[in-house]
């Protein structure tokens, strides 16, 4: 099913259907903890879905699937334990499993964590910090005029006197610069690179609720013809924007996922 909806997903980038591409990115924002496949399957079947659970754990937090409720089927790994604790688990299979949106179920409310809206707060303080924690020197300058932004080997400089949600977004592309293009293997086209950067941003303002406006932003510029090109893209996408959501998600929220 995962490459029945990478063959649609190709299908409507050949198209000229960006907007599939841009859907399936907020469901990567919003389900980063699950690999590129599980995403794209939850893309495919549910892109209106914002929060999935098994019909169990629904059970657990005080909810129900309702009855006739088609379920969001996913792949879930087999492991194998070895005998020695100092080995990590393996995974030697994968097996159907269901899951359910929130809109499936009826029962107790659930506890939200605090959404953004069109300020990203403290994870700009987050993002800031994780910036420098990976030895990234930042800098605020308006020298680097009309950009918003850039990136070298080591430094990330942005424009000053931005609007907030702008330089969480800008600083979200930057570091993605810094992560994917420097230094080892990178897309020789700039378009491409400018994409994935973009593209990380959108996935990262995603998860926290924040509404980047990525009005110029095209993600169909990822897809040069070529299936193996977009997956690998998407698939460079998912592990960045996984990398920095992780190292700005509060120890609290990190737990209570």
């Amino acid at each position: 099913m995962a490459s029945q909806a990478m063959d649609e997903l190709v299908a409507a980038v050949e198209a000229g259907k960006s907007e599939q591409l841009k859907t399936y990115l907020a469901t990567m924002g919003r389900f980063h903890r699950y690999s590129l496949g599980n995403q794209l399957l939850i893309s495919f079947q549910r892109p209106d879905a914002t929060r999935v659970a098994g019909y169990r754990t629904w059970m657990q937090l005080g909810r129900r699937v309702k009855r006739g409720e088609k379920a969001i089927r996913i792949l879930a790994p087999i492991l194998w334990r070895t005998k020695n604790e100092d080995e990590d688990e393996k995974v030697v299979s994968f097996r159907s499993a269901c899951i359910f949106d929130v809109s499936q179920t009826d029962g107790k409310p659930l506890v939200e964590f605090a959404r953004v809206g069109g300020d990203p707060g403290e994870q700009t303080e987050r993002l800031r910090d994780l910036i420098v924690g990976k030895g990234i020197k930042l800098e605020y300058s308006n020298a680097i005029g009309p950009a918003q932004g850039l990136s070298a080997e080591g430094r990330i400089v942005l424009g000053e006197d931005m609007k907030p949600a702008e330089e969480f977004s800008t600083m979200a592309h930057e570091l993605a610069h810094s992560m994917l293009h420097q230094g080892g293997d990178s897309p020789e086209s700039k378009t491409v690179r400018e994409t994935e950067a973009e593209a990380v941003a959108f996935v990262v303002c995603q998860a926290i609720g924040l509404d980047a406006n990525d009005s110029a932003s095209d993600y169909i510029q990822l897809y040069d013809g070529k299936r193996d090109t977009l997956i690998g893209s998407l698939e460079r996408i998912q592990q960045t924007a996984s990398e920095i959501i992780r190292g700005i998600t509060p120890r609290d929220q990190k737990a209570a996922a």
